[in-house]
């Protein structure tokens, strides 16, 4: 039979409809059973089937909620008919289908708004160090974006006077989407932007008033498509923390419509002059030279770039930089252009003008310390009519008072401690630390005090340590998992491409094969913009190694709960995606104190899942990690010591170069006969820089990491080399023989096979084998513009007798072995 379904097709949300399938033209009755089943069309146009439990019969009924709207259903009855003779299988035939869209008799409307200090004994009290929550709960709005924004309420009486409150609106815009009970919710911490938020509400008074009073009076609006279209009735009261001081005197800002420009080479995004006459604005000292860095009692100059500016007058305006209210340093008389180059008067940065930066209502505040400025420019004589782009931390030149223990550009370098390492004085205790370099450390310690402050660099420096060793299996290596996610914290095309559209990208734009080229310890400048981004844009409060591994893995759950549900089977099957199936095994584990050996405390029981992921579940796996991340703290130190030195190059153009994270001994084993050889299939094939990853590897940290993975219960599968090794293990530990002496027997047999050149891994050899035949492993994503060329040149050189790489369409060669899974092109070379 061959039918249409009888129905409506724009059913109303949370209406009940009878549906019912018709056969075409005459009906002889049927004696088939007839289930009735739903699809719903994806955002990429797939239909993905939510039918469940099929309905059965020829009449069903069908009910929409608020999450239908405007979405595409298909409905589809299928007929199922047994077979004409006994034993026969039935049929199943579709009979007819029907697409329709649930709508809506409401008007789409935010109904309420309300702002209140969850949690607290009255809600509409707080300090700042409290997160508000704002909610808009809307009418026919499902997953509608709602933009919120915070008021300061100096208007007399109840309600709110938009008059008098103009200028009382915090510039930041808080996002969220309405949800399936209507409702869209944000918190809002206050103490992320405490500084700016008091010295608006302490910049303008209530009538009449002499002072802010005891509180700050906050209400929040909610708007829709760009228009308010409701605000909170009643205010939140914060706590004045300036009270009893006074006010300070309002501040000037810099001009919506003028050019402004970080300092140094390649700074963040600027606000440049749409005019063109004002091209770029760079600090400089007495001989020209571009700074960056400077401290108080130096002199600096402005030099000002401009076109078609010759007799035209300008004012310069130096700001310190603050994420949302800037502070005025110096403002210049009117100069006038006499070329298209304008170099300014000396002026000195001394201890009276620092202290303009300095906030006195904020304790402790960082700017009294170091600062940041960058320049504006006013045109005096053209008009102008740019958009504010904003001005981004990139790029800005750094101001440090006489205290601050930084060292500076163009003053005497501060002398290292008595010690042979910074890192043994200082960085002793960082999780990790002794799985990357010296400089990787100061880098990672650096970040966590920029974002988290002197007073927690320590700890949020272990804690980003840790999130980084989860996501590159302890690797820290910044290509590792490319081209899928890639780097330090396994960067996303969505990351990534977040980070472009909200400018926390460096100032330019970025990808994943970027990302991977780059040495870890560049790329960690991209990891602080990734947190960067979410702590200031998206304003999440991250703490500790788990959150900071759930804004990369599940945003949503940044600060919640433990109960908080990430994934869960339910969701998957709604939203038409496999989250929950990935990372299912996670809710299986658990860690197990009473374990001797660290490695296998992470175990997994099956019963311990109910098919949701929550937030807690993470626990045992980052107190895991928390644990190694403790025992693998650096233990030999050689900061400051003279520098592992590449074998000297045969020209004056330096092209082969060693990754950061390998030892000394690690690059100094490389014979001077094989970079000669590198540089020259370089020069054949175009390249301008090779980076070698990878040498020779112990036989003693081989022997030690194979008994680690035996002891763990993690069998790897060894060619006959390997197999015998395991033997040994195998042998040592029946015979109840200690750990140090198993390894030592198995490093022992490790160098016996490397002897006879049979390898338990390609770069395990001893010192001896290695001197005769070099093995390295070459980036084919960093620094490297040509890999396949590069490959082509070496395989001519007859000292080159093996190439393994995991690239496609290279020419064929018997030197040449293709291997998906191989990290770097890897080359062996027959040192003469």
């Amino acid at each position: 039979m061959v039918g249409i379904i009888i129905g409506n097709q724009n059913p109303l949300l949370g209406t009940t409809y009878p549906y019912e399938i018709k056969p075409f033209g005459l009906s002889f009755g049927s004696q088939g059973k007839y289930e009735w089943y739903l699809y719903k069309k994806q955002k990429n146009g797939i239909w993905k089937d939510i039918t469940g439990s099929p309905k059965t019969g020829e009449k069903v009924t069908y009910r929409f909620g608020e999450p239908g709207l405007g979405i595409e259903f298909e409905m589809k009855v299928y007929e199922t008919k047994p077979g004409i003779l006994p034993g026969m299988s039935s049929t199943k035939q579709l009979v007819g289908s029907m697409k329709l869209i649930p709508t809506s008799n409401k008007v789409p409307k935010i109904d309420k708004v309300v702002l209140f200090n969850r949690g607290a004994k009255d809600v509409n009290k707080a300090n700042y160090r409290d997160t508000l929550i704002a909610q808009a709960h809307c009418i026919a709005m499902f997953n509608k974006e709602i933009e919120f924004h915070l008021w300061e309420d100096d208007a007399p009486g109840k309600g709110h006077n938009p008059n008098i409150n103009k200028n009382n609106r915090h510039t930041r815009t808080y996002k969220a989407r309405v949800n399936e009970k209507g409702i869209a919710e944000i918190g809002i911490p206050l103490m992320s932007d405490e500084k700016i938020l008091r010295q608006m509400a302490n910049k303008f008074l209530m009538k009449g008033d002499q002072n802010e009073g005891a509180n700050h009076e906050y209400y929040v609006t909610a708007s829709y498509s760009g228009k308010i279209q409701g605000a909170s009735q009643t205010n939140v009261d914060v706590a004045n923390p300036d009270y009893k001081t006074g006010q300070p005197t309002p501040k000037s800002e810099p001009q919506k419509n003028t050019p402004k420009f970080p300092a140094g080479q390649g700074g963040g995004p600027k606000q440049p002059d749409p005019k063109g006459n004002i091209i770029e604005a760079v600090f400089i000292n007495d001989a020209g030279t571009e700074l960056s860095k400077v401290r108080v009692e130096d002199k600096v100059r402005i030099r000002v770039h401009t076109k078609n500016m010759v007799g035209k007058h300008i004012q310069y305006v130096i700001w310190e930089y603050d994420m949302m209210s800037h502070d005025e340093i110096y403002r210049s008389p009117d100069v006038k252009i006499a070329a298209d180059i304008y170099d300014s008067a000396s002026f000195t940065i001394t201890k009276d003008v620092f202290k303009k930066g300095i906030d006195s209502l904020v304790p402790n505040d960082p700017d009294e310390k170091k600062q940041n400025y960058f320049i504006e420019i006013i045109s005096k004589d053209l008009s102008a009519e740019s958009k504010k782009f904003g001005v981004d931390s990139e790029g800005l030149l750094t101001v440090e008072s006489p205290l601050s223990p930084s060292g500076v550009q163009n003053t005497q370098k501060p002398e290292f401690p008595k010690t042979n390492c910074i890192c043994q004085e200082q960085y002793k205790d960082l999780a990790w630390g002794g799985k990357v370099s010296c400089e990787f450390r100061k880098k990672v310690i650096e970040i966590a005090k920029q974002l988290w402050g002197e007073a927690n660099k320590m700890k949020m420096a272990s804690e980003l340590m840790i999130c980084m060793a989860v996501e590159t299996g302890e690797r820290f290596s910044p290509d590792y998992g490319y081209p899928n996610a890639t780097g330090l914290i396994q960067f996303t095309g969505t990351a990534i491409k977040d980070m472009n559209n909200t400018g926390y990208n460096g100032g330019k734009q970025i990808d994943k094969k970027y990302i991977s080229s780059l040495t870890a310890e560049k790329q960690l400048e991209y990891v602080k913009l990734y947190f960067q981004m979410w702590m200031e844009k998206y304003k999440k409060t991250i703490n500790d190694a788990l959150d900071m591994y759930l804004t990369i893995w599940c945003p949503a759950g940044v600060g919640k709960a433990d109960t908080f549900v990430c994934y869960s089977e339910e969701k998957d099957k709604k939203d038409g995606v496999d989250y929950y199936e990935k990372n299912k095994s996670i809710e299986y584990e658990y860690y197990d104190d009473k374990e001797p050996i660290s490695r296998k405390r992470l175990k997994k029981d099956p019963t311990l899942g109910n098919k949701k992921l929550e937030k807690g579940d993470l626990k045992p796996r980052f107190k895991f990690w928390t644990v190694l991340g403790s025992e693998n703290k650096v233990k030999n130190f050689t900061c400051n010591k003279e520098a592992a030195k590449l074998p000297e190059s045969t020209n004056n153009s330096k092209i082969v170069y060693f990754d950061p994270g390998l030892t000394e001994d690690r690059v100094k084993v490389v014979n001077q006969f094989t970079i000669s050889l590198l540089e020259k299939a370089a020069k054949g094939s175009a390249n301008e820089k090779l980076i070698i990853t990878s040498t020779i590897r112990s036989t003693r940290k081989q022997a030690e990491v194979m008994y680690q993975n035996e002891s763990n219960g993690k069998h790897i599968s060894y060619a006959l080399p390997g197999k015998e090794v395991i033997a040994v293990f195998n042998a040592g530990r029946k015979r109840g023989d200690s750990k140090e002496k198993v390894i030592s027997d198995m490093d022992n047999k490790i160098k016996d096979l490397s002897k006879e050149g049979r390898r338990v891994s390609l770069h395990c050899v001893s010192v001896e084998v290695y001197k005769k035949n070099n093995i390295i492993d070459i980036s084919y994503t960093r620094g490297i513009k040509n890999p396949r060329d590069l490959i082509k040149e070496l395989v001519k050189d007859p000292a080159v007798t093996k190439i393994i790489h995991p690239l496609n369409n290279v020419i064929a060669h018997p030197k040449i072995k293709y291997d998906a899974k191989e990290p770097a092109i890897h080359v062996e070379t027959k040192v003469p």
